[in-house]
């Protein structure tokens, strides 16, 4: 009997844990924001935008620097070659050297891009943070329990809107 009793009570309390779960899921704020609309006016979007491709353009002039210099050695070369004043010993050593240079060239392209990804993660990390701890700000203000990217949803029917609300807590119109 006692046992009878003891499951009866676990029953019971299961089903009030559960359906007062139920009810505390169902009074939870749902909230979305289009990220597309507040990251590129945020200033620190433009100025990083901004320092990016200052950045890029200096890599590509010296990307188009080491790119002439080997045109012109590859000139060069054929020239002397034309010329006949290369025996084919120079002529294997010039080859060799020129597929150092067009290796070398290839590695410094890769460098190249390996930097500008460094870049942009250096220059746009702050910003994020300053995003993610507004977008906390707006939800604890709000008592939003979860904020989604609009982007992200399937499928919605409900939740708030905040990408007004976030615009305003960083500033933007």
């Amino acid at each position: 009997m006692y046992m009878k009793n003891s499951f009866k009570l676990f029953s019971l309390a299961i089903v009030f844990l559960c359906l007062s779960m139920s009810i505390s899921a169902q009074n939870q704020k749902i909230a979305y924001v289009d990220p597309e609309q507040i990251i590129p006016n945020m200033p620190e979007y433009k100025a990083a935008k901004s320092e990016l491709e200052q950045y890029q353009n200096i890599l590509k002039k010296q990307m188009e620097g080491e790119q002439a210099k080997m045109q012109q050695y590859y000139t060069d070369v054929m020239t002397k070659i034309q010329r006949g004043e290369l025996s084919p010993a120079q002529q294997k050593t010039e080859e060799d050297k020129l597929m150092k240079m067009q290796e070398e060239l290839q590695r410094k392209g890769m460098k190249m891009e390996e930097d500008m990804g460094t870049k942009e993660l250096d220059l746009t990390k702050p910003m994020y943070e300053k995003f993610n701890e507004a977008m906390k700000t707006v939800a604890k203000a709000n008592g939003f329990a979860y904020i989604f990217d609009k982007k992200m949803m399937l499928y919605s029917e409900g939740g708030e809107d905040a990408t007004a609300k976030l615009k305003a807590q960083l500033g933007i119109q």
